[in-house]
This record gives C-alpha cells, sequence and structure tokens, in this order.
C-alpha cells in the first residue's frame, strides 16, 4: 500500500465502491426474487472496506508510509483471526500468530508515542475485518441485522485492545498480563449482558477440531482463549526485539523458541490423550430420529399464509423413519418452532398436534420432541411479567419453546427458551429505553421479547433430557445449568439454521455445539431446520450428520451420562480470575498516571 501513489489510491478506491454496489444491488434484486444473498455480502464488505481505507490514505508521502506499514500490520492480524476462525481453513494454525502483528503494530504505536484514539483506530480497523471475515453470513438474516454486530462487535473489541495499550506503556513489566486479562475479561463480560455476541470467542475458534480442546471439561473455553493467547504473546517475545530495532528479523534462543513450541504442542497431546480415554460407547442410550423438514426462513417458514404445513412434512417424514426402523424409537427430534402458534398450557388445542399423532403409529416411538412458536395466556388476577403484552383486554407472553408429548398418555411437558438473540428476539436495555413503549405499541410493535423461565430444567421420560433451543447452545456456563439444575443426561437440540443460506454460519453453528459436549460430557442429537442434523458424542465428535438444505432424516443413538465435569461444578473461573486481575491493573494503572501528575 505504501508504493502507491495518490492518484493509485482514488482510482482503486473508486474500483471497490463500485464493485460493493454491484454486489449491492446484487443482493436487491435477489431479494426481490425471493432468494438468498449467499456470498455476496462479503464481496460487499470487502469492497467498501478496502475502499474506505485506500481513500482515506491519500496524505503525504512521509506520513503515508509510517501510517500505511501501521494499517499493513492491523489488517494482517485482521485477517489471520478471520481466516483463522472455523470455517475456511481445516487447522485453527493461523489463531496462534493472528495476535503477533498487533502485538508489534503497539509497541510500534507505543515508539510513536500514538494517542489513543491512533491505536483505537487501528484496532478497530483490524477486529472490523476479522469480524467481517468471520460473521459476514449474519448478513443474510438482514442487511442491518448483519450489519450491526459486523459494526458494532469490533467497537468492543477495541476496549481491551486499547486498556492494553495504555496500561503496558505505564506498567511494561506486566504487559503480558495486559494484554491476556482485560481480553478474557471482555469475553466473560459480552456473555452476561444485553447484547450477548461471544461466537467470536477465541477459544470457540477450536470448535471445528473437538480433539483439540477436550480439557474444555476443566476450563470451558476461556482455556483455549488463554492458551491461544498466551502461545501469540510469548511468539510475539522471541522476534519483537529484532523487528521493532529494524533489523534484521531474529529469534530469541534455542531454548526460548522450544519453550514456545512446546506452549503451543503440549496442551494438544493432553487433549488427544484425554480424547481416546472418553468413553462413548458403554452404558445405557436413547435411540433417536432427528427430522430437517427444509422449510426456508425468509419465505417459506415464516411467510404467513405461503407457509407450508408443518404437519404435512413431519408427518411423512417421522413415518418414513419408523417404517426403516425394526425397533421401537425413544424420541422424535423436531426443529425449532416446527410447530405453532400453540397455547402452552392447551398444547392440543390448536390441533396440529392432535392431526399429526392421529397420522402415526404412536406405538412405534415413545416421546416426541419439538420446538413450537406460542403463547401463555395471563388469568385475570394472575401477575404479568415483564414479557406481558397485550390484545384487547387479554394479557399474554410470545413464547419459543420447546414440548415433550408422551405417545403413549399424551402427556405434555413444556420449556422455555432462556436466551434471546438481541434485536431479532429482545429489545437490548429495554428498561433504559421504556419511553419508546407507547411509541412501539401505536405502530402494533413490542419491546416486550419473549417469555421466559427462571431455571434451566430437563423432561423426565425415557431418561433426563435438556431441551435445547437455537443460540442457548452457544453459552457454556448457561448450557452447564441444564446439568446442575435440571440434571440432564443428554441434549437435543432444536435449531433453525437457514437463516445464512450456505454459508459457514451454520456450520460454525454446528462445531459449537460439540464443545457444549466436551463441557458438560454429554452427548447430542440435533435437528436442524435447513441446518445440519447431526449427532455428537460426549468427545464432541460429529457422528453422523445430513447435508445442508437437505429434507430428511437421522437415525441414531445418543449415549446418557450422570458424571459432573469440573467446568460444571466451578464454571468459567478462568473469566471470573481475569476480572479481577483487570481490576488490580486498572486501579495500578490509575495510581500511575495519578502519580505523575502530582509530581
Amino acid at each position: 500500500m505504501a508504493q502507491l501513489s495518490p492518484s493509485y489510491r482514488l482510482w482503486g478506491g473508486l474500483v471497490f465502491i463500485l464493485i460493493g454496489l454491484i454486489a449491492s444491488y446484487s443482493m436487491f434484486a435477489r431479494f426481490q426474487e425471493q432468494l438468498l444473498w449467499g456470498w455476496r455480502p462479503l464481496v460487499m464488505y470487502l469492497s467498501f472496506f478496502a475502499a474506505w481505507h485506500l481513500l482515506r490514505s491519500r496524505r503525504k508521502k512521509s506520513i503515508r508510509a509510517q501510517n500505511d506499514r501501521n494499517l499493513s500490520l492491523a489488517l494482517l492480524g485482521g485477517g489471520l483471526l478471520g481466516l483463522g476462525y472455523p470455517g475456511y481453513l481445516p487447522y485453527p494454525l493461523l489463531l496462534f500468530v493472528a495476535w503477533v502483528p498487533l502485538l508489534l503494530l503497539q509497541r510500534r504505536l507505543a515508539q510513536q508515542g500514538a494517542s489513543g484514539r491512533r491505536v483505537f483506530a487501528l484496532g478497530y480497523s483490524a477486529f472490523l475485518l476479522f469480524n467481517i471475515i468471520s460473521t459476514w453470513w449474519i448478513t443474510n438474516t438482514g442487511l442491518f441485522a448483519g450489519a450491526f454486530p459486523v459494526l458494532v462487535n469490533p467497537l468492543l473489541m477495541c476496549v481491551p485492545w486499547w486498556l492494553y495499550d495504555r496500561i503496558s506503556r505505564r506498567l511494561r513489566k506486566v504487559s503480558g498480563l495486559a494484554f491476556v486479562a482485560p481480553w478474557l475479561t471482555f469475553e466473560y463480560l459480552h456473555y452476561r449482558w444485553d447484547l450477548s455476541w461471544p461466537w467470536l470467542d477465541m477459544g470457540n475458534g477450536l470448535a471445528q477440531n473437538p480433539w483439540m480442546a477436550q480439557w474444555y471439561e476443566y476450563t470451558g473455553t476461556g482455556g483455549g482463549s488463554l492458551w491461544i493467547l498466551l502461545v501469540n504473546f510469548f511468539l510475539f517475545i522471541q522476534i519483537s526485539s529484532g523487528y521493532l530495532n529494524e533489523k534484521k528479523l531474529r529469534f530469541r534462543p534455542i531454548y526460548s523458541r522450544v519453550g514456545v513450541l512446546l506452549l503451543f504442542v503440549l496442551p494438544q497431546v493432553v487433549s488427544l490423550l484425554i480424547y481416546r480415554s472418553v468413553d462413548t460407547q458403554s452404558g445405557s442410550s436413547v435411540s433417536v430420529v432427528a427430522v430437517n423438514l427444509n422449510d426456508e426462513p425468509h419465505f417459506e417458514k415464516f411467510a404467513g399464509e405461503t407457509r407450508r404445513p408443518a404437519v404435512d412434512s413431519a408427518s411423512y417424514l417421522i413415518s418414513q423413519a419408523l417404517a426403516e426402523s425394526e425397533d421401537t424409537i425413544d424420541y422424535v427430534l423436531l426443529p425449532e418452532t416446527t410447530f405453532g402458534p400453540i397455547q402452552e398450557r392447551k398444547p392440543f388445542k390448536d390441533g396440529s398436534f392432535n392431526t399429526l399423532m392421529n397420522r402415526l403409529q404412536t406405538d412405534r416411538f415413545k416421546y416426541l420432541f419439538t420446538g413450537f412458536s406460542g403463547y401463555y395466556k395471563f388469568k385475570p388476577d394472575e401477575f404479568v411479567t415483564p414479557a406481558v403484552r397485550y390484545s384487547g383486554n387479554v394479557a399474554y407472553e410470545a413464547l419459543n419453546a420447546a414440548i415433550q408429548i408422551d405417545t403413549d398418555m399424551f402427556g405434555t411437558d413444556t420449556y422455555r427458551k432462556g436466551v434471546f438473540v438481541p434485536g431479532a428476539e429482545s429489545l437490548p436495555f429495554s428498561n433504559a429505553l421504556s419511553f419508546l413503549r407507547p411509541i412501539l405499541k401505536s405502530t402494533a410493535l413490542s419491546m416486550a421479547g419473549f417469555g421466559t423461565q427462571d431455571e434451566r430444567s430437563s423432561f423426565e421420560g425415557v431418561a433426563r433430557i435438556a431441551p435445547v433451543i437455537c443460540y442457548e447452545g452457544v453459552f457454556g456456563d448457561y448450557f452447564t445449568d441444564y446439568i446442575k439444575e435440571g440434571q440432564a443426561q443428554a441434549a437435543f437440540v432444536m435449531t433453525n439454521d437457514g437463516w445464512w443460506d450456505d454459508t459457514p454460519g451454520h456450520r460454525q453453528h454446528l462445531w459449537i455445539h460439540s464443545l457444549r459436549a466436551i463441557e458438560t460430557r454429554r452427548a447430542m442429537a440435533r435437528a436442524a431446520n435447513m441446518g445440519n442434523c447431526a449427532f455428537i458424542d460426549a468427545r464432541g465428535k460429529i457422528t453422523a450428520q445430513t447435508n445442508y438444505d437437505e429434507i430428511g432424516y437421522l437415525r441414531g443413538e445418543v449415549q446418557l451420562r450422570d458424571e459432573v465435569t469440573w467446568y460444571v461444578k466451578r464454571g468459567d473461573q478462568i473469566g471470573r480470575v481475569a476480572g479481577l486481575l483487570t481490576i488490580m491493573l486498572l486501579l495500578s494503572w490509575v495510581a500511575r498516571l495519578v502519580r505523575k501528575e502530582v509530581a
């Protein structure tokens, strides 16, 4: 970039704007034809990203050379993070070197006396590229729904990056701690607020290779994040002096390099040994048929009167699966929101379940396990919740829920989803934005969100099964409540994965569930509408799966387990310790600033 003249930068920027506009128009045209966008959002984002950086870098040559070198390090780091995240390469090697350019960048900026604003801006460029490459596919859900996390999440990532720069300049001896602790604290807090988006935690980078993450049963994904950050930092120490002194790149002595190599290799060896020691065959199990109805969510499933009746597809596929099985099936598992709207107290009133059961040989399977869109009507004298909505004088809650139906006695048990997608299912900071309630009500919109329940529960039948609905499977510490509170022996995941087209999104979602299996040592069955129905064993290994956009079903066995892992008992201890260390670093930094001002 430093060799490009201002005129070349101008023309290059204009070319990328044109490419971005073409991609945008193609997306608009496909939307009019009720077609998904595929990979076009990635082209759009990268084009506008490149255009912005080319056009804003037309400065004096001496200033441009220095800024271009800094920007190159930022873009190299962001690009390596994005390409190293699951979805592009079969092994996450790039994650273990991706932070090195960013650490070199920070050291250069410190030597140049760069302002905090400049540090933040370059960090934003790096993290924006990381988010674009790794999560651009969200935009297939909707333009604003995808652009918001892609543009805002990098701003949040800049906070620990900026803190690292500020603290390490004043407290050079603890620069490693200043790098690791704030980032781990950021990941910990990003789980626990209204804009929660833990998808890009560094520890999730191992999801595609569960054999590497077996020690998550002790640490959770925080352990993976810690490992990746430490390898990056010690590799940076190896090369920083030679690079930053503008000399030929040189490494430190051989024993130091061996130490970094061992830090990279030994956790993988330990993980592989644990992987081979986990017994996934003995003990009891349940037989499951996981069904994919393959209803496209944008233009079919949730398109009002054009929606294909779920009863027809479900009865046909389940009948096929039962006809092929010689034995009685324990569970038939259907995806999230397969039926609806269903009244929670009277699930058979709608008629969908009655019709389905009448069409099936209910003596061939024991339980129907499915997601549904529902509602709960409050009694006139009943206490209402913050999720209350009103239709005339009737108070009710909207629900994203699951139900288990006993095919013998027709008894039912229901569960309410507890973690909601910000924006799509819940309005972040709704209490602070309560002044908008009258405005939204006048436009027939609501800021109530969905009804939920206080604790995670399991469905009891042949076994105790955790009913996991979509986004709930992304939260490790939250997921452990199914075992602690519901004593679940296995987990069934119900999800809609057709929102993102055939992109890395649905594959990342599947792989992240492998990490939940490792953390809790619970096998899983997964029913994904348009996505991958799958069976995952207690090691996180995907033992069977269907293809994307393939209507059908998958039959398998799910092992039942009762032991409780260290992570289930203790939760995310790494995040809590990192938070404490970050507070101590901040206090030390502020004290150093105060002493300087006094002096």
